[in-house]
């Protein structure tokens, strides 16, 4: 081989060997994709907790190959997010709060650029976990300035997910509204009456059996009401439900549990 072509070649190899990469992270992305839809159907939370995690840095690990790969980035996002909501919050506030914002991160990069008032409707998936990964985040560090300054942020990109996609995640922009209302502070435009609105709708169509829902709502808008039959009302229901097979039962299974430690804590709530 001629000096001159040495580097040539080199870059050559190299570039093939990135190609690959992207190619072997891609199809990956692709099994991973198919196959998260059995791993939000498991009954059984305590071997998804300690499943999870695995598949979440694989992600990473892909991602690293493959950093535009939008759906690799869409189910990092939401796996972050789900896995603070449903494993961390009631543990470590502090493991949850960094797994949010690990969520929320990918979900911008998702967004490529894309705000709540140029977004389109390519970009609704990925406003809505960027928008409910900030949401969880903020209501759990509601002792934190910095994070209660990102509160008005959340309306807007809501509002923006009404127009886009309304029923996306279980009329989730409806979640996200009712959880924006109950976290503000009465004297800053607070209001648990319309949070319990947003959360009613939310509840209907395709949200009506959705438990993690009705576990937010009792937990989130009750609470901020101080409507103690209305937090019993909504945390019995999620308690007396029917089993559903399906891409929720690791979703209902969760909320179940975490609507029996909360009734625990009623007195400290009300």
């Amino acid at each position: 081989m001629k000096p001159g072509r040495t580097l040539p070649v080199l870059a050559l190899l190299l570039l093939s060997g990135c190609s690959l990469n992207r190619t072997a992270a891609r199809v990956t992305s692709d099994v991973i994709d198919k196959g998260l839809p059995s791993v939000y159907s498991q009954a059984d939370t305590q071997y998804a907790k300690e499943a999870l995690p695995a598949n979440l840095q694989l992600m990473e690990v892909l991602l690293a190959s493959d950093p535009g790969n939008k759906t690799l980035l869409l189910n990092a996002a939401q796996g972050f997010c789900g896995y603070a909501l449903l494993f961390l919050e009631d543990e470590n506030n502090e493991r949850a709060s960094s797994f949010y914002l690990k969520g929320q991160g990918f979900a911008e990069r998702a967004l490529d650029g894309a705000t709540a008032e140029t977004a389109k409707k390519c970009d609704a998936h990925a406003l809505f976990w960027a928008t409910f990964c900030k949401a969880s985040y903020i209501n759990i560090n509601r002792d934190n300035p910095e994070a209660l300054a990102e509160l008005p942020a959340l309306e807007p990109a809501a509002l923006k997910l009404l127009e886009l996609e309304p029923g996306y995640y279980y009329n989730g922009a409806q979640s996200i509204l009712g959880a924006y209302y109950a976290i503000r502070p009465r004297m800053l435009g607070g209001n648990p009456e319309k949070a319990k609105e947003h959360f009613e709708l939310a509840l209907k169509g395709g949200g009506e059996h959705f438990l993690m829902t009705r576990y937010l709502y009792a937990k989130m808008a009750a609470v901020a009401a101080q409507d103690q039959e209305l937090f019993e009302k909504q945390l019995n229901y999620v308690l007396a439900a029917e089993v559903r097979e399906g891409a929720t039962r690791l979703t209902d299974e969760a909320a179940r549990l975490k609507a029996k430690k909360i009734l625990e804590k009623k007195d400290e709530l009300f």
